[in-house]
């Protein structure tokens, strides 16, 4: 008899892919699940338990790896919380850096759309191999 679920039910229940559950326990993020008699895999409440929590992990924008650490941290009776702080600040600042990177884009990018508005007052700007405009890199 069994006590727990099959990874069909288990991947339908917390919403995620039955190859997500096999990925998360090849890569160690859950332990190797007990199995049947018929080898069918059986995953406990822990085993969901550790799912969810890999799933409200990445909405702080962690990875897998960092999962894992942080996991790992946990499973040694190390409070992780330090940890996913410095990591959570990383990634605020990598987005910030990011955005701002866009924006200069952006900036960038419609500096040059407005030029493109010449095009048809500049019959010069149609001169070109391929396309003068770009290779003028206006």
């Amino acid at each position: 008899m069994k006590e727990g679920l099959f990874i069909g039910q288990l991947s339908k229940k917390i919403g995620i892919p039955t190859q997500t559950v096999r990925y998360y326990e090849q890569l160690g993020l859950i332990d190797p699940p007990k199995r049947t008699d018929t080898q069918y895999r059986i995953y406990s409440e822990e085993d969901e338990a550790r799912l969810r929590f890999i799933l409200h992990a990445k909405l702080f924008g962690l990875s897998l790896e960092e999962i894992k650490e942080i996991i790992q941290l946990s499973d040694l009776g190390i409070e992780p919380c330090e940890n996913l702080k410095g990591m959570v600040k990383k990634h605020l600042d990598e987005l910030n850096q990011r955005i701002q990177e866009m924006i200069a884009f952006r900036d960038d990018l419609a500096r040059r759309y407005e030029k493109l508005d010449m095009l048809d007052s500049c019959p010069e700007a149609h001169a070109g191999k391929i396309c003068r405009f770009i290779e003028r890199e206006i």
